[in-house]
């Protein structure tokens, strides 16, 4: 019984504090919005490679298990390749920018497709014809390294990059669902809260649970029947 007297008084007391909850999500999800309106896009594009065999340039060579198996092996490897301060220096020289390699290998993705011999580079940018560019550039600079390197011609572009005018942040509408869910959650978080660290006895129960001393007697509370009685007049 007293577990359901509790319960009882945590649902009013929610319900009495639901124009807080309701203002606490709206500010949450208003937050959000704004900085949803005023955050710049950014924008992705991405240039596939694939490693074909180690070719040693005849028409009649043949790719075996084994150059698979070792292709396969130097994904990671040629991953770090591409990030590499010799690669973006060479980019970031042709291309011209204005960057350092650092900032450029912030913005690079390289993942290699599980148990294949494909490498996917990804750019982002705040402008998508410059990711494209960067992209493309990086594939291409990656490719004569590999080469150079490993002395084979190995490797080839699989999928060139396009200009992806669609923003890689997130959606507007998942961004506002998400705040709307966590203000709500947070707004319930915060009312336990102050639920929990109220002390003030507000009904005669409450003298019973937290002192202990029987009650004897309330006074009705005559202000409030006056207020509703003038109502109803």
């Amino acid at each position: 019984m007293s577990e359901e007297i509790h319960l009882r008084e945590i649902g009013s007391y929610f319900l009495s504090k639901v124009f807080l909850i309701v203002i606490f999500t709206f500010s949450v999800v208003l937050i959000s919005g704004l900085y949803c309106f005023f955050r710049k896009p950014i924008y992705e594009s991405s240039a596939s490679i694939i490693l074909t065999g180690f070719s040693d340039g005849k028409e009649d060579s043949k790719i075996s298990s084994n150059d698979l198996s070792i292709n396969q092996k130097l994904v990671k490897t040629y991953q770090e390749i591409t990030k590499s301060r010799k690669v973006l220096t060479q980019v970031i020289e042709d291309l011209n920018l204005k960057v350092r390699v650092e900032d450029l290998a912030s913005k690079i993705t390289v993942t290699g497709k599980s148990d294949t011999e494909i490498i996917v580079i990804s750019v982002k940018n705040y402008d998508a014809w410059m990711a494209c560019k960067i992209a493309e550039r990086i594939a291409e600079v990656f490719s004569e390294e590999v080469k150079s390197i490993y002395n084979v011609s190995n490797v080839s572009l699989l999928d060139a990059p396009i200009i992806n005018n669609r923003p890689s942040n997130m959606s507007t509408f998942k961004v506002l669902v998400m705040a709307l869910i966590g203000g709500f959650l947070l707004s319930l978080v915060v009312v336990f809260i102050i639920y929990y660290f109220d002390n003030t006895i507000k009904n005669a129960n409450q003298v019973e649970d937290k002192i202990g001393v029987s009650v004897l007697g309330s006074i009705p509370d005559f202000n409030k029947k006056k207020r509703i009685g003038g109502r109803r007049k």
